[in-house]
């Protein structure tokens, strides 16, 4: 949908750590080709101190998920799509899974 231009994709910088660790497989070149090809299709939200402090003071028990909400939040996004929504509960945008948001 995002290559369509259909809507638009917003990830916080860490995706990116995230994605290739995940991607290893494919070897430096590969994941980095990977990433560029994604960088290409999603705008890439700002994360600093003030998205650090506010997860540090935050109710999620998991940082890294914080970073995420509070990168989201700070995005202006309208909703988080996860595959892990029992960590978003403390949440206020609306947290869906991707087959979730395709059924819209």
């Amino acid at each position: 949908m995002a290559y369509h231009e259909q809507v638009q994709l917003v990830v916080s910088p860490m995706t990116f750590s995230t994605a290739s660790f995940l991607l290893h497989k494919h070897g430096p070149e590969g994941v980095r080709n990977l990433l560029s090809n994604f960088r290409q299709l999603a705008r890439v939200a700002t994360a600093d101190e003030r998205t650090v402090d506010d997860s540090l003071a935050s109710q999620f028990k998991d940082f890294e998920d914080a970073m995420q909400y509070y990168t989201a939040l700070s995005a202006k996004a309208d909703f988080i799509i996860t595959r892990n929504g029992k960590d978003f509960k403390a949440s206020r945008l609306p947290v869906m899974t991707a087959t979730e948001y395709l059924a819209l």
